[in-house]
């Protein structure tokens, strides 16, 4: 009689530290997929302001227009890199922030 219940409670024990299991793997999961995709949003908006940067640049007329538009093209490539810098960074917080939650709830 003792051998069935104390194999049931093993079983029920066991069963819900795979279910949480699962839902912290299914957390870090997606919080690698959204890492990953502020990652590829943050190289497509740097790659854009270097591409506006080079058409500034061969579109100026005068010395003082190209040193002006090398200044500006800089300034922003820096920009769009400290911004996407910024959103991985918030993702990767965001990401850790649930899994941590996830672990609490189990």
């Amino acid at each position: 009689m003792k051998k069935p219940l104390i194999l049931a409670v093993l079983l029920l024990a066991c069963s819900s530290v795979f279910a949480g299991s699962w839902d912290v793997r299914k957390e870090i999961r997606e919080g690698a997929h959204e890492v990953g995709q502020a990652k590829r949003e943050g190289a497509r908006e740097v790659l854009q302001e270097r591409r506006e940067a080079a058409r500034d640049y061969y579109q100026a007329d005068t010395p003082w227009e190209k040193r002006q538009a090398i200044r500006e093209g800089a300034r922003e490539v820096r920009q769009a890199k400290a911004s996407a810098y910024r959103e991985v960074r918030q993702e990767k917080r965001e990401a850790r922030r649930e899994i941590r939650r996830e672990i609490r709830k189990h």
